[in-house]
């Protein structure tokens, strides 16, 4: 059966899962990393590419090398037009902000800090308030992470 584009497998899924059981990292902690860290080279605008990904993914899950069929095939999931048009890049990236939200769904914690995380990613002009475009994002990416 042919794997459709953007859409990860469900043992890909429970491989990522079982990655994470192990891991010890905070997605807040990684994108500490790439906002103003070590990382930020791999940054453009709000975007990443395959490299930068990787390294998000290296990082975050704490392996030295995870399976270029998972890697990919999560990249492939992430990627949207709406970050491309914010960055001006061409292609091949992906929003950090959706990685970030993505990830920090699956791991544990409360659904208040959850939601808090979420709000400070999404909230890009800093005023404290969602403006419709931000919830446009959320909504977006709501909506990819329940496919």
């Amino acid at each position: 059966m042919a794997k459709e584009r953007g859409l990860i497998s469900p043992s890909d899924f429970a491989q990522l899962q079982k990655y994470m059981e192990y891991s010890t990292k905070k997605v807040s902690d990684v994108l500490k990393l790439f906002e103003d860290g070590e990382m930020a080279k791999y940054v453009q605008g709000d975007a990443i590419g395959y490299e930068g990904f990787q390294q998000f993914l290296k990082i975050y899950l704490e392996v030295d090398n995870v399976p270029r069929h998972l890697s990919l095939a999560l990249f492939q999931s992430f990627e949207t037009g709406h970050c491309l048009n914010e960055t001006n890049v061409t292609k091949d990236v992906v929003c950090l902000n959706d990685v970030s939200c993505y990830f920090s769904l699956l791991e544990g914690g409360r659904p208040e800090d959850k939601l808090e995380f979420t709000f400070k990613l999404y909230d890009t002009d800093r005023n404290g308030i969602l403006d419709s475009s931000e919830v446009d994002k959320i909504i977006l990416q709501m909506m990819r992470v329940a496919e």
